[in-house]
């Protein structure tokens, strides 16, 4: 039986490309038949990735109805449906008039936030309810069963369908590889993603002080950004006006399969996740991807002691957690200075992504709970 994933966005974006074109080729490595329908990539690539999260109702509509006709001919397939946004809304309603099985899949919390369509009455035809909230409802309390990316999320999940599994979003440890070490006395410190708002720029301004605290006691250090987004701009303006002396490296975003490129020049990953009041449990629910890629590639990593970090990073051993500014840049000095005990952090790190957090370790499991619905269908 083929299972289809589904996703609002491209490849670009981790949350589709990890959870369902990465997923889906490791289940038919294990000989599943699998397809993804991605609606950006292969509806709509004349839009960017945050305008596909955008769109007006009259184009949603029609993305759906596209989406219909090519799912139609998959009815008897299982639908794995990538986030709960509007483009979830063609699956979900095939499901409740052919009786597809669908898995629903969540990485992030977008509860508070998800991007349905404005008119209710469109949101009550496709989803049977008018917002986000009692429509992720609706969709948890019908899926055959629920894949949650953070333990946060596997338990709101859990209020409402009983097959809740966890499954973080994980990491191609074979793409992610260092393939050498840095063979200089520099020591290279990185941090990579979306600026997206003032809470990620906030975070980091938190990286870039903490930077600058550093370079003042060692003169060997570098931190590397490398970013997109509508707040990259500030970042750009605030690192020429405050932090000029400092030796920081502004790089714009690249493609996702030359990051491995980029993170094989660095030696320490940063990952800050402080939240601000209204991105709270955004930040608790959040499945870390770039900490996954950090590991993978041997980096020793400094990340935010809360959140879904927390059943990740043991701290002290395969990476550090730090409470606050002066215990971030406390930290960053420890890997700094001893390149024996960073060395043995980021060996511990590659080896826990390669057991617990790899996609083969995640296909298996994927495979397992995909195998026991279609075991229900027969």
């Amino acid at each position: 039986m083929k299972t289809i994933f589904i996703g609002i966005n491209g490849y670009d974006f981790p949350y589709t490309r990890v959870r369902c074109f990465h997923f889906a080729e490791e289940l038919r490595k294990l000989g599943m038949e699998t397809e993804v329908l991605s609606f950006r990539d292969h509806l709509a690539p004349q839009y960017t990735g945050i305008e596909m999260l955008n769109l007006g109702d009259k184009e949603k509509l029609r993305l759906n109805f596209n989406a219909m006709a090519k799912l139609f001919k998959d009815r008897k397939s299982i639908f794995y449906i990538q986030k709960v946004h509007y483009h979830s809304g063609a699956p979900f309603l095939l499901s409740r008039l052919t009786g597809t099985k669908f898995i629903l899949d969540y990485d992030d919390w977008d509860i508070d936030r998800s991007p349905l369509f404005e008119r209710k009455i469109l949101n009550n035809i496709f989803f049977k309810g008018h917002d986000s909230e009692t429509v992720t409802r609706n969709f948890a309390q019908k899926a055959s069963a629920c894949i949650a990316a953070s333990r946060h999320l596997q338990e709101y999940l859990s209020q409402y369908n009983n097959n809740v599994f966890y499954l973080p979003t994980g990491v191609n440890t074979e793409r992610f590889k260092r393939i050498s070490h840095n063979s200089t006395n520099s020591v290279n410190f990185i941090w990579t993603g979306l600026i997206w708002g003032e809470v990620i720029y906030n975070n980091i301004v938190f990286i870039l002080d903490c930077f600058s605290v550093l370079s003042k006691e060692y003169k060997n250090v570098s931190l590397k950004i490398v970013a997109d987004g509508e707040w990259y701009s500030k970042v750009k303006e605030v690192v020429k006006k405050t932090y000029s002396e400092c030796k920081i490296d502004l790089l714009d975003w690249i493609p996702p399969d030359r990051m491995p490129e980029v993170l094989s020049t660095v030696d320490i990953g940063l990952l800050p996740l402080i939240p601000d009041k209204p991105n709270e449990i955004w930040m608790k629910a959040k499945s870390p991807t770039k900490l996954f890629e950090y590991m993978a590639m041997e980096l020793a990593t400094v990340s935010t002691n809360s959140g879904e970090v927390l059943n990740i990073i043991r701290d002290g051993i395969d990476g550090f957690l730090g409470n606050d500014k002066e215990d971030f840049t406390k930290k960053m000095g420890i890997l700094v200075k001893d390149y024996e005990f960073r060395k043995n952090m980021a060996k511990l790190a590659r080896k826990k992504a390669e057991k617990e957090f790899s996609l083969p370790a995640l296909g298996k499991k994927l495979f397992s709970i995909i195998k026991d619905i279609e075991s229900l269908k027969q």
